[in-house]
């Protein structure tokens, strides 16, 4: 008995399941290609307006990140998915996994996957127009002639002169078939729609299993007619009936001939090569033209000096040193003529303190000469330590520059040794202009250090000197003064209400 169930099985296996095998695969003179415009997919399916790219949809049709909800389970609806770009080629394999589910256990009325000579318009075959021109794959959900043969998978292949025969469905029409329920399965079907050298040949995953490579043959048509350029759709409708029809991935591939390829290729080559050799044509030729007319037209022409019209890379180098110098120079000139204005207005500080000893400040103010001295003074000081800070940060940055430009010399003498043996004459960088600017650094930078060495003599605090004529009044003194003019009060105030007790007494 085991025995018998175990052929069983193997029998079964063979004759219902296979792995599939890409024609690629199996003939070595296909080369399979990824058409990115006339495919779609999750989890990014659609844009953020809705929108699917590269394709147009309408009617129930509704897009998510996910999949592509041709129509829902609502009564009497029409939907529908089309390419904007054509499928123009002579080998093309169509992987499409899909999804029907409905509530009870009839469904209706179908959906179908369209390549036709012109995008569908809205109609009553399964969403799309009657009398298209190209191929149509129907997943028929309704039983419409009562002969229990669906749901069903039929191919049909029109003109543009038939009719689809609803009553039917299409059983006299249609070229090719399979029985297969793909209604309200475990898992989304897949369907894989081969059509090389003019076979159409249709696999199904009937959506049990997680093995997405487990395939039935459904249908194998030979000698099959289709147009030459073509739009891909899918559509979807609902009856009396209703049926969820989404659409989760659109795959499109295609196949090129290897040896076709290669011509193509090497047509390719000679093409470039062609217009390579029509290029240099036409570049000698145009030196000849300007040779001819140098040599007609001597006093208008000009001999151009590369050297000096292009400049090289030392030469660029060195300009940017010189404007990194240029700007220093012009930093430190401002800060010297800020040094000036500080040390002027600290003089006439001086001078108007020493000239109003008991008086009000220069400007005329209410402040006295002793506080407006100390907040001029506080400053100064502030002011000169920040330009301390600044002139340290520009002495680093020439000693910098400075070893900067030692190096560029080394390079620079060492290049012209390798190349030529001896120092040329005439050059754009030479030694001269290397070394005034090596000596004009090192002046800054002795400028500078002077600068700073000036500048802890410069900032001090005033000290007040002990003598008559001083107006500088010490915290001491001050205090001293206020007690006496306090014992004085207290003294006069005594003095008056003794006065007073002994003139009430003799009256």
């Amino acid at each position: 008995m085991n025995f018998y169930l175990s052929i069983f099985i193997i029998l079964y296996s063979v004759a219902c399941g296979f792995t599939y095998t890409d024609p690629s695969v199996t003939n070595s003179n296909l080369v399979k290609r990824f058409e990115y415009k006339l495919s779609f997919k999750g989890p990014t399916l659609a844009f953020k307006d809705g929108s699917v790219p590269f394709w147009s949809f309408g009617g129930s049709a509704i897009a998510s990140d996910e999949q592509v909800r041709i129509t829902p389970s609502i009564r009497s609806q029409r939907g529908w998915i089309w390419s904007k770009n054509t499928l123009s080629v002579d080998h093309w394999l169509l992987d499409v996994k899909l999804r029907v589910t409905g509530r009870g256990r009839v469904g209706a009325d179908g959906m179908a996957i369209w390549f036709t000579e012109t995008p569908g318009v809205e109609g009553t075959v399964f969403g799309s127009n009657d009398q298209w021109k190209g191929l149509g794959i129907f997943l028929d959900s309704f039983d419409n002639d009562a002969l229990q043969n669906n749901p069903i998978i039929a191919v049909m292949v029109n003109d543009g002169t038939q009719s689809y025969d609803h009553q039917h469905d299409g059983s006299s029409q249609i070229q090719g078939s399979c029985i297969k329920d793909f209604r309200n399965k475990p898992f989304p079907i897949r369907l894989k729609i081969e059509y090389i050298n003019q076979g159409l040949t249709i696999y199904i995953n009937n959506g049990i299993s997680l093995d997405d490579n487990a395939f039935e043959l459904c249908t194998h048509i030979d000698q099959i007619g289709l147009p030459k350029n073509g739009y891909l759709g899918v559509t979807a409708a609902t009856g009396g009936l209703a049926d969820d029809h989404d659409v989760l991935e659109f795959l499109t591939h295609t196949f090129s001939d290897r040896q076709a390829l290669a011509q193509n290729q090497e047509t390719t080559h000679e093409q470039a090569k062609k217009y390579q050799d029509e290029y240099e044509k036409y570049e000698r030729e145009l030196e000849q033209q300007q040779a001819d007319f140098r040599k007609d037209h001597p006093e208008a022409t000009t001999s151009i000096n590369e050297q000096q019209v292009f400049e090289t890379e030392y030469d660029r180098e060195f300009r940017v040193i010189l404007e990194g110098q240029d700007q220093i120079r012009l930093s430190l000139t401002t800060i010297d003529r800020k040094m000036a204005e500080l040390l002027g207005r600290i003089e006439r500080i001086a001078s108007s303190g020493s000239g109003q000893p008991s008086g009000v400040a220069g400007l005329g103010s209410n402040i006295p000469d002793d506080v407006a001295r100390v907040q001029d003074i506080n400053r100064v000081i502030n002011a000169n330590t920040d330009m301390t800070r600044t002139i340290q940060n520009f002495g680093q940055s020439l000693t910098d520059l400075q070893q900067k430009v030692n190096n560029l010399q080394t390079n620079l003498n060492n290049k012209q040794h390798d190349v030529t043996g001896q120092q040329p004459v005439d050059s754009n960088v030479d030694s001269k202009a290397f070394n005034e600017l090596r000596d004009t650094i090192q002046q800054i930078k002795s400028e500078t250090n002077i600068l700073l060495q000036k500048i802890p003599d410069q900032v001090k605090c005033p000290t007040v000197v002990s003598t008559g004529d001083s107006s500088c009044l010490g915290s001491y003194t001050f205090f001293v003064i206020i007690a006496l003019q306090l014992v004085i009060f207290i003294g006069y105030f005594t003095f008056k209400n003794r006065q007073d007790h002994f003139s009430r007494k003799y009256l």
